[in-house]
């Protein structure tokens, strides 16, 4: 009779009248399992031995069995039934059930445990190749700037060109710019201290037909008769002077450089142009004076270098210099060619007079 109460999970068993333990059937079953056992030992002797009937042992061990099932019976209790026994209860216990997730804690330990080696190794590789890059990389770049710098200073410094500006410029200007130096010969006349007596040889010099312009320098009042493109020339020329006789003598002379502001886009092109175009003019004047003609190439390289004061918009000059400057500069290169044409004393006088006043404007600037 099995007997189960709602307190826990006991369980008793009737057999045959008697009341059994649990205990006491676990150990009834192990019997049974014992002559189970029995049995193959016996089919086992009888096929190595030879000894006992094969059909027999299992017989027996049959009958055995049979008979051990018959004297045990399952009997349910009757729940209504009223008498007592006294029954020893075997409570199963419950087992705890597994933790499925483990603590932060329990990890960390875990993974420090299972990990520790290959984690630090790992640590450590990534830290030394960083370091290793890092460090070649810093080298390269020094490497290169090192390079660069040595570089630079074996190169010489060239200073970019200042483009020009051909676009025009509101009115009062904004450009500026510097005038280079320029160099010439002349035919001096004399050094006046006194500007009246400057006047007045000046005027005796134009009396005999010969180019004449002041020029006031240095507090002082100078005669200039003539120019030349080389000293030798100027000599030959102050000797035709002295001829007509005004005393005289050639000497080169130079115009300092000069700073130029608030230049209308027009007069700085006049301006870059000028010593240029008067250095071509001042060769064909002194070909003109010592050989009385012009050769097709000065003439060819004068005409090519006045032609840049052709493209000038007069309306657009406001610099009185600047317009002295041009004015001087187109007479001469007409006088040129007109004096290539007809090789005319006075119209060489009045392209040495046209340089000249070039001079005194350029220098007055």
């Amino acid at each position: 009779m099995v007997d189960r109460e709602e307190k826990g999970k006991t369980i008793t068993i009737k057999i045959n009248g008697k009341n059994h333990t649990f205990n006491e059937i676990v150990r009834h079953e192990n019997e049974r399992m014992k002559v189970e056992n029995h049995r193959d030992l016996l089919i086992e002797e009888t096929d190595h031995n030879n000894k006992y009937d094969y059909s027999s042992a299992i017989e027996a061990a049959a009958s055995k069995e049979a008979a051990d099932e018959e004297n045990f019976d399952w009997i349910l209790p009757d729940e209504s039934s009223d008498f007592d026994m006294d029954v020893q209860e075997y409570k199963m216990a419950k087992q705890p059930k597994k933790q499925n997730q483990m603590g932060i804690g329990a990890i960390s330990k875990n993974f420090k445990k299972n990990n520790r080696n290959g984690m630090l190794s790992s640590v450590f590789l990534t830290v030394f190749f960083a370091i290793l890059l890092g460090t070649s990389f810093g080298l390269l770049l020094l490497k290169l700037v090192i390079t660069e710098n040595e570089i630079a200073a074996d190169q010489p410094v060239i200073a970019e060109p200042i483009p020009e500006k051909t676009e025009d410029t509101p009115a009062g200007g904004t450009e500026s710019m510097t005038l280079e130096p320029l160099s010439t010969f002349v035919v001096q006349g004399g050094v006046f201290s006194n500007k009246e007596a400057a006047e007045q040889m000046k005027d005796g010099v134009a009396q005999l037909g010969a180019p004449a312009q002041l020029v006031e320098m240095n507090g002082q009042a100078i005669l200039y008769l003539s120019v030349a493109d080389s000293i030798e020339l100027a000599k030959d020329i102050g000797a035709q002077l002295k001829s007509r006789g005004i005393e005289v003598f050639a000497k080169p002379i130079t115009f300092d450089s000069k700073a130029m502001k608030d230049l209308q886009g027009e007069e700085r092109k006049i301006m870059e142009a000028a010593g240029a175009i008067y250095q071509s003019i001042a060769a064909g004047a002194s070909e003109a004076a010592a050989s009385q003609t012009v050769s097709p190439p000065t003439l060819e390289k004068a005409e090519k270098q006045a032609s840049i004061l052709k493209g000038i918009d007069e309306d657009k000059l406001k610099h009185e210099g600047v317009i002295a400057i041009k004015t001087e500069l187109n007479q001469a290169i007409e006088q040129l060619r007109a004096y290539n044409k007809s090789p005319d004393p006075s119209i060489q006088t009045k392209l040495q007079q046209h340089l000249l006043g070039f001079l005194a404007a350029y220098h007055s600037l």
